[in-house]
């Protein structure tokens, strides 16, 4: 599927409002900021074509990227369905993992703050929570994606 440059753009800050409803803030740490990355990489290179492109090619240019974040004016709800609006265009399953991957990304974010690296906290979990349901993830692959369990 073809994306115009604002669908793609969409999508491309789709996991910075995972990230933003994870965190509270549109104004990252560099230690959210260097898990978000991490995450985004591994996860983005376990997934088919053509999520794994869709979401590799935002770390092209990770400044600007921040940059048209901050500039847009979307809150995170709207934000993120307007991804699912997009990601929902893709033919299946496509759309669904990739909604799938930006859950999980939030899960390592969400992870690397938790105690010892490696738990969510109650409250983060709860947000997460949300964000699935934000991004229609089902039931299923919010379980696999570790979210449920």
């Amino acid at each position: 599927m073809d994306l115009t440059s604002t669908q793609l753009q969409t999508v491309h800050l789709g996991p910075l409002w995972v990230l933003s409803a994870l965190t509270g803030t549109s104004r990252f740490g560099t230690d959210d900021l260097n898990a978000f990355w991490d995450a985004l990489v591994e996860i983005a290179l376990g997934l088919p074509e053509p999520g794994r492109g869709l979401l590799t090619s935002m770390t092209a240019d990770r400044p600007r990227l921040l940059s048209d974040f901050a500039a847009d004016e979307r809150p995170v709800v709207s934000g993120l369905r307007h991804v699912v609006a997009v990601l929902d265009q893709f033919e299946p399953p496509t759309g669904q993992q990739v909604k799938t991957a930006m859950l999980r990304m939030g899960l390592a974010v969400g992870r690397a703050r938790g105690p010892y690296g490696r738990k969510l906290t109650f409250e983060d979990h709860q947000r997460l929570l949300l964000v699935a349901q934000l991004l229609e993830v089902e039931a299923a692959p919010a379980a696999e994606a570790g979210l449920l369990a």
